[in-house]
């Protein structure tokens, strides 16, 4: 496999599956964090002559680890990407789906012996990349098995860990695995300048809203987690009855339409608008406006 060794002007048009709740209007941001991903990926990809290496990306939940690394695969390897959500630590879990991402015929066969060396056999086959999202949740057998499938001499496979803070650390603890790791990242909050730069160009919503209130928001609420401000914003926009917004089971039009037929305006920022938002939201995560 062989990428592009720079990093692209903006991010990939993401999948709207890819944004919170498919935020209608939501665009695909290339943040620091996320250019950084998409260059490791690239040297991921690129390693040993293009068989791949394994890279890890880890951090706090809601910072867009997920969703930049399925974006920009689209862009480098939208045909041979394999993506796996962890819902068992359990190796067999793991290997069934595996299977079943690789279409083979008929269910996984429970012996294990013949289950992996088919997985193997298939893996042999093409230059795949194999991503693990909440991979902190797998055991040590389904770590190791990770690590198998990788050294394999016949198989040519990329592998990417997407995990929360505590992935570093298991995978830390298992020194097989984390010596064969050649490129760890690990996601932050978006920092007030960030915010800043990116939330304005991430929805029309605070396309003119003042700086000052979106420091106050990110400090009341969201706290440079981009998920929260998804969760803010998609809110904002159902409130606002914009295209999408319609609720579970209504039959009405999701967008009244002007009397000239065009989509309803977006109505002025008000900061007591926010406040009706975020007094829905979880109050742990808000500060004392």
């Amino acid at each position: 496999m062989t990428h592009p060794t720079t990093t692209p002007e903006i991010q990939p048009t993401a999948d709207p599956n890819y944004h919170y709740m498919g935020l209608p209007g939501a665009r695909a941001m290339l943040t620091q964090a996320s250019a950084e991903t998409y260059a490791n990926l690239v040297t991921t990809l690129d390693a040993d002559a293009g068989k791949g290496a394994i890279m890890c990306v880890h951090g706090g939940v809601g910072l867009g680890k997920t969703f930049a690394v399925n974006s920009h695969l689209d862009d480098l390897a939208p045909h041979t990407t394999l993506r796996i959500k962890v819902g068992s630590a359990k190796i067999q879990a793991l290997r069934a789906a595996l299977y079943k991402k690789l279409d083979l015929p008929g269910e996984a066969p429970l012996n294990s012996t013949r289950c992996e060396a088919i997985l193997k056999e298939a893996l042999s086959e093409t230059p795949r990349v194999l991503v693990v999202d909440e991979a902190q949740w797998l055991d040590t057998r389904a770590f190791e098995f990770i690590r198998e499938l990788w050294d394999d001499e016949d198989t040519r496979l990329a592998v990417v860990l997407v995990g929360a803070e505590t992935c570093y650390q298991k995978i830390k603890n298992r020194p097989a695995l984390d010596s064969r790791i050649l490129v760890w990242q690990r996601y932050k909050p978006l920092t007030p300048a960030e915010v800043l730069t990116v939330i304005p160009e991430y929805h029309p919503l605070w396309a003119d809203v003042p700086a000052d209130e979106l420091l106050w928001i990110d400090d009341v609420a969201c706290h440079g987690n981009f998920r929260q401000w998804a969760k803010i914003t998609y809110l904002l926009w159902e409130q606002h009855g914009g295209p999408g917004s319609k609720g579970a089971g209504s039959t009405g039009p999701t967008n009244p339409p002007t009397p000239h037929g065009a989509a309803t305006p977006l109505p002025p920022y008000s900061r007591d608008l926010v406040r009706a938002v975020l007094s829905r939201l979880d109050p742990t995560q808000r500060h004392t406006d």
